[in-house]
């Protein structure tokens, strides 16, 4: 019994650049539909780091913008 907690350390606080970053990237996806595999992997990263609101944004941003800029091109 050291006293030391239990459990997984809280994880560092995500800098709202790297938010901002990944939101942008999703963005970009209605360009290049294949950057929705990046996104998406940005997006599972800030929902695994606590902020799962944005996290869940990003993603839903990607596929969204993949899906608009997949119609806009047939």
């Amino acid at each position: 019994m050291t006293g030391e907690p239990e459990g997984e350390p809280e994880p560092e606080e995500l800098p709202v650049r790297l938010i901002v970053a990944a939101y942008l990237m999703a963005l970009l996806c209605a360009v290049v539909p294949l950057i929705v595999l990046g996104a998406g992997f940005a997006g599972v990263v800030v929902f695994n780091r606590g902020k799962r609101s944005a996290g869940a944004g990003v993603i839903a941003v990607a596929v969204l913008s993949a899906a608009i800029g997949i119609a806009l091109r047939t």
